[in-house]
């Protein structure tokens, strides 16, 4: 088990996003003595932030009631001055407080509360590590992967409660509306350091969760990630469809980035991307990279594939063809002298395929299969296999590109017999997942468990 204070280091104490309940007086308001309710806007061990409809003057002195999240709930009385008073709109004002010799006990406690929510914290030291994915769900401990093992963080169960205040922390206003309208997030996040996350929000029984993915600082290279050659062959293309396919998780999106950036250091032209979110952001070489976020910059990806089509693109990338509207005109852009680069969740070539033409209804088979008999190009088939020094994981690979007996079989809907054509077109720098793996078995990049795991037995 991973301990939580190999992640936690000592830090410059910081203000923190968090919604924290508390209840204050005004001391010396004898005729009122009123109690009041509020909620941090952001919060320290030193002091906070808060709204409030009334004009509190500086120098108040406020009894403070605090209520920190976690089992059990804590308690802290304590003083504090009002030391920031703004006036944000016609009838709310911005009042920071600081603590008034706060005790050396409380002040540590509501340090602790607070850390246990710091999500900022947490990803800045999980940063450090080989953690690939956090996983934060409630009555579990935070869950982290690393080289594809699920690992718990710590034994720190965390509850409903404070996941909901960790994910509210990382959402502005607008992100914040379109979770809770649709229940359903995902955005790319950076941290101070430069370092960024994908994340999906969801819900799960009524409470948020999330899931953050770490996405490498630079573009990694063909080599570096050890992808056939004829990937950089491919992404020179002038037209046509190429898949990027493999299960969730499996470095398709990490493929398609280096595809783009070979292509835009060695051809002019416009490269269109359409992503949700945008993880690796690319700078103009020879070509001008437009990127635009899902959510954010277009309404789908469908919506932004009829937008591109009138922006002159040389190329088009399409993050994930997950419906038949997509894809419709995936094949449209590439039938119109396009190169499209888009992802399928699927296992393998012969998969890629069934799950396009499954996506459409059957009365549409026919004429979509005799279409992409025609545009398609290639597809790169991936998956991610634990090294046999436990030290990362490796990239397996099936590719199968466009030849005369390709077409032929994905005209006739005979896909079952793609891989027969593969196995033979080695020349043609095809080759079977089995292959792949075969040989990294050979090199002794993998173990025989992993290899026993993962090759397709043949009868």
């Amino acid at each position: 088990m991973i301990k939580l204070k190999d992640f936690v280091e000592k830090r410059k104490e910081r203000r923190l996003r968090l919604r924290v309940r508390f209840k204050y007086q005004i001391v010396g308001d004898g005729l009122k003595n009123l109690t009041y309710h509020a909620v941090s806007v952001n919060i320290s061990a030193s002091g906070l932030l808060f709204e409030t409809k009334n004009q509190i003057p500086l120098d108040t002195v406020l009894k403070i009631e605090l209520s920190l999240l976690g089992e059990p709930v804590s308690i802290i009385e304590l003083e504090a001055r009002v030391v920031r008073l703004e006036r944000i709109s016609d009838t709310t004002y911005a009042i920071g407080i600081e603590f008034i010799d706060p005790p050396a006990q409380d002040k540590e406690e509501i340090k602790s509360r607070l850390e246990r929510t710091d999500i900022y914290l947490l990803l800045e030291n999980i940063d450090k590590k080989d953690v690939s994915d956090l996983h934060l769900t409630f009555n579990s401990p935070p869950m982290v992967r690393i080289f594809g093992v699920i690992k718990p963080l710590s034994e720190q169960i965390l509850s409903g409660e404070e996941i909901t205040e960790m994910v509210y922390s990382l959402l502005n206003s607008e992100q914040l509306a379109i979770f809770e309208k649709v229940r359903d997030f995902d955005f790319a996040f950076t941290l101070r350091n430069g370092s960024r996350f994908r994340v999906s929000v969801y819900q799960q029984r009524g409470v948020p969760e999330v899931v953050f993915r770490k996405i490498q600082s630079f573009i990694k290279a063909r080599e570096e990630l050890g992808l056939p050659e004829i990937i950089h062959k491919i992404s020179l293309l002038k037209d046509g469809i190429i898949f990027v396919s493999g299960p969730s998780g499996a470095g398709k999106t990490t493929t398609i980035n280096a595809m783009v950036d070979y292509i835009n250091k060695r051809r002019g032209g416009v490269i269109l991307s359409l992503e949700q979110p945008i993880e690796y952001v690319h700078k103009n070489e020879k070509a001008i990279v437009k990127q635009r976020e899902v959510g954010i910059d277009v309404t789908s990806f469908a919506s932004g594939l009829r937008a591109a089509l009138r922006q002159d693109p040389d190329v088009i990338v399409v993050g994930e063809s997950f419906d038949a509207e997509t894809l419709e005109i995936v094949v449209q852009a590439a039938e119109t002298g396009h190169l499209v680069i888009t992802s399928i969740h699927a296992t393998d070539t012969v998969q890629t395929f069934e799950r396009i033409i499954s996506l459409f209804p059957a009365e549409q088979r026919r004429l979509l299969c005799n279409r992409l008999s025609q545009c398609f190009r290639a597809s790169i088939n991936q998956r991610l296999l634990m090294k046999k020094d436990g030290t990362g994981r490796v990239v397996a690979t099936e590719v199968c590109v466009a030849n005369t007996a390709i077409r032929r079989l994905i005209y006739t809907e005979d896909f079952v017999q793609i891989p027969s054509v593969v196995q033979t077109g080695s020349k043609a720098n095809m080759h079977l997942m089995e292959d792949s793996i075969t040989r990294l078995f050979e090199e002794g990049k993998i173990s025989s468990e992993v290899y026993d795991m993962h090759i397709k037995k043949r009868t």
